[in-house]
């Protein structure tokens, strides 16, 4: 990892077939690790690794199931059952609620964080914070890292055994990172209120959204065969490591507006929290950001590249009524959440329900 002005830079490996180099590119961390992570995650990607242990200095201590959610409960069960195993270092491995929970059993634990992300569904794999929510579901608050991962390891061929739709919801999440990013900057000039590291970010934001909708179709095809072509990782790239230097390297302000927001406002209905992906929820909610921006060609541009990826673009879709009393604590959320911290103009309610009715009709 590289320090330069307050921003710790990941580590990282993408390939097919790494998890064969495990002791290898481990070795400086310690000779002795834990893992926590998703059950069937574990299922895909264990036997690559245990393999990669094969007549190596190295041990594997434990392996629990982190329990399906990531909140603050999980973090103190997992670190009391695995204190006392002394691990040298942790590995997270599964999707983003799974490594987000390994970074807060990690720091509990005070030893480095490995993480090998067995889907492309966000950038979580690379960052220095975790989502955390509830017990009873919907989103509680960021807890943020001093650093990121001490190592990032992408194999994927364990990557391209998910199933499609977490590889569709990480393209959602990862281009909404870009309409997101230049949104809240907006009003901000370099060397005034927006700094020079935070100025790269959000200029590097337009990789998290140019090849995702040039290559991320042909991606998608490659996903459903459960092959890992080249646009399979110049996407996951884009999800990956794109997405999550912008969350690195640009300030907390210029991370997440009006999408994102939306998603944990609709996760407040419990069937959406159970039955949608994050990244899915979040695309929409670019196109709610974009039609109330006054950018309609480009939301018209963008929901048909989602149409043709089969994700949900309208309320309707999600089972969700378009109604103003029944998304009462939905806006709510959408406009008093910490995502809503830093925006060019004041947003109201009304104005996000009056883009999500243009939205069902765009």
């Amino acid at each position: 990892m590289y320090l330069t002005d307050d921003v710790v830079l990941p580590r990282f490996i993408f390939g097919r077939g790494i998890l064969s180099r495990f002791p290898k590119l481990c070795a400086p961390l310690g000779r002795s690790f834990a893992v926590v992570g998703g059950e069937t995650a574990m299922e895909r990607g264990m036997p690559a690794l245990r393999a990669s242990l094969e007549g190596a200095d190295m041990r594997l201590l434990a392996q629990l199931p982190f329990g399906g959610a990531c909140t603050f409960s999980a973090m103190e069960r997992l670190t009391d059952r695995l204190s006392p195993f002394r691990p040298d270092f942790l590995v997270g491995m599964g999707g983003g609620k799974a490594l987000d929970t390994a970074k807060g059993v990690a720091q509990r634990l005070g030893i480095p964080l490995v993480s090998v992300p067995t889907l492309v569904s966000n950038c979580a794999p690379i960052t220095a914070l975790s989502v955390v929510y509830r017990e009873d579901g919907p989103f509680d608050r960021f807890l943020f890292y001093d650093a990121p991962p001490a190592l990032t390891m992408v194999d994927l061929a364990v990557t391209a055994t998910a199933p499609a739709r977490y590889l569709r919801a990480g393209m959602g999440d990862t281009l909404a990172k870009h309409l997101e990013s230049t949104f809240s900057a907006r009003a901000d000039v370099l060397g005034q209120t927006l700094d020079h590291m935070s100025a790269i970010g959000v200029a590097i934001s337009s990789t998290c959204y140019d090849p995702i909708l040039a290559y991320g179709r042909e991606a998608l095809c490659e996903a459903e065969r459960h092959e890992s072509g080249p646009a399979t990782e110049l996407c996951a790239r884009s999800i990956i490591l794109s997405a999550g230097l912008v969350s690195l390297m640009a300030n907390d302000n210029y991370n997440c507006a009006l999408a994102h927001a939306v998603c944990y406002g609709l996760q407040l209905f419990p069937h959406v929290e159970r039955e949608c992906l994050h990244g899915d929820l979040v695309a929409y909610g670019a196109l709610v950001q974009l039609v109330l921006d006054g950018q309609e060609a480009r939301a018209r541009d963008l929901r048909a590249f989602l149409v043709s990826l089969g994700t949900p673009v309208t309320l309707a879709q999600m089972r969700v009524p378009l109604d103003r009393a029944a998304l009462e604590a939905t806006l709510r959320e959408a406009t008093g959440g910490p995502d809503m911290a830093h925006i060019p103009y004041p947003i109201t309610p009304d104005m996000v329900f009056d883009a999500m009715k243009r939205v069902e009709h765009l």
